[in-house]
């Protein structure tokens, strides 16, 4: 009779992303357009980077609603987790969508509100009221002076977001208040506490969307006002570069020493993010394009990540990468799975992550030469922690003093491959357009 049940909520959960996969899908064949900017209302625009952001929203939202079949079985609160999530998913289409300077704060800033009640109603651990406090302390303190800069700039008629070009860059001051409280949610190294203690307490909705779309609002807004607010030839920029290159290489570094599983993927986040920073300060179309290319890729190949760690978790009753090894002769089939996925974490190829990164370190290293080693060092690390992790959770012998072991089902090969797919199948659609 389990096992029934269990097959109807699972069939009840796909058929729901399917119907968002299959919307997002018919809404991006209607807009394919010569034009790179489509109008939309009065407040509203969207080019290729939020519309890319959008579908991946739609995307990983759909994929944590079918990795949460544990919340929806067993939570008496299913309606307001689905409230919640459904939420989140309107403030990020919005947030991608509008083009007002005041709008974009206010959805920029609501996310912050579903993702607590998330954490701290279906956390794991006791500590999930203090991990969401301190994410809103940063995030909220980091963003509070860009709040008077809107109200700053709404008053003197600079509201439109997409073309600043007639403002006036500001001075150091300016461009600390305005770059730091996106800085703090990408997050750059030294603000980035609040991404460990948030997943490492999240429920895997909230690591998935957490990792896949809300570090990316970040992203975003440094890539819609880099240019026109901050002054390309300003010692913070480059201060900021080098932070987060030997940063994101600190941060590689203690990944190979982490023992917990979220929190060594949620520290691989602000390695990656710190590639996308320092090609955003280098302020180049190719570093635009290399950070947009390396956020939908790592949007997806995180996303995944979290849920092959819970998908264990829910086995094992723990993260530890030492009580939980010798997954490969308990799940021999998800073990492919955690193979693809951090292959393409390292950026093998033909996984997006690829041509991100070569765009990446390109135009890192056009900008100085001495970029070379640190970039090198990182991108090393970055496949030593990855084969680290594969290794540990897959080789070595379990304890025999766990039981109740079972293989995928198949819903977890269904979530597991439509996080894969993408992922490599973009690139293909990539070079065909070049051709």
């Amino acid at each position: 009779m389990t096992s029934i049940v269990g097959v109807m909520v699972s069939t009840y959960m796909w058929g729901e992303a399917i119907i968002l996969s299959l919307v997002a899908s018919w809404v991006l064949l209607l807009s394919s357009s010569d034009s790179l900017t489509w109008k939309i209302g009065i407040s509203g625009e969207v080019d290729y980077v939020s519309w890319s952001l959008m579908v991946l929203s739609l995307w990983v939202v759909s994929l944590s609603i079918l990795g949460s079949k544990k919340v929806k079985k067993m939570s008496s609160l299913l309606s307001l987790f689905c409230s919640l999530i459904m939420s989140l998913l309107l403030v990020f289409l919005v947030s991608f969508y509008v083009s007002d300077f005041m709008l974009f704060y206010l959805s920029f800033e609501s996310c912050l509100i579903p993702i607590f009640f998330l954490i701290l109603g279906w956390g794991y651990q006791p500590e999930r009221a203090q991990a969401g406090i301190y994410m809103l302390f940063y995030t909220l303190f980091g963003s509070l002076p860009l709040f008077f800069l809107v109200i700053n700039s709404s008053n003197n008629g600079y509201s439109y977001m997409h073309n600043l070009g007639a403002m006036d860059k500001g001075g150091i001051f300016f461009s600390i208040f305005l770059v730091g409280a996106f800085l703090v949610k990408f997050p750059m190294y030294s603000v980035h506490l609040w991404l460990l203690k948030a997943h490492v307490e999240a429920p895997v909705a909230g690591s998935m969307i957490l990792a896949g779309v809300m570090l990316k609002l970040g992203g975003y807004g440094l890539i819609r006002f880099l240019p026109f607010w901050v002054d390309p030839n300003m010692v913070l920029s480059e201060i900021i570069l080098c932070l987060s290159l030997w940063g994101g290489l600190v941060v590689s570094l203690g990944c190979l020493r982490q023992m917990d599983m979220k929190l060594l993927i949620a520290s691989s986040s602000v390695v990656h993010m710190s590639m996308c920073i320092g090609g955003l300060f280098v302020f180049s179309e190719w570093g635009v394009k290399g950070t947009v290319g390396v956020m939908i890729a790592h949007g997806l190949c995180s996303s995944g990540l979290f849920y092959l760690a819970n998908v264990v978790y829910e086995r094992s009753a723990s993260r530890s990468l030492v009580i939980s090894k010798g997954m490969l002769s308990l799940m021999p089939s998800m073990c492919l799975w955690w193979f693809l996925l951090l292959a393409a974490n390292m950026a093998a190829p033909p996984s997006l992550n690829l041509l991100g990164e070569i765009l990446l370190i390109s135009i890192l290293v056009s900008w100085s030469k001495c970029s070379m080693v640190v970039v090198g060092l990182l991108s090393f690390f970055s496949a030593s922690y990855s084969l680290y992790l594969f290794s540990l959770s897959q080789h070595g012998g379990y304890l025999a003093s766990k039981s109740g072991f079972q293989s995928g089902c198949v819903l977890e090969y269904m979530v597991c491959s439509a996080h894969w797919m993408p992922l490599n199948m973009v690139i293909l659609c990539v070079f065909w357009l070049m051709c």
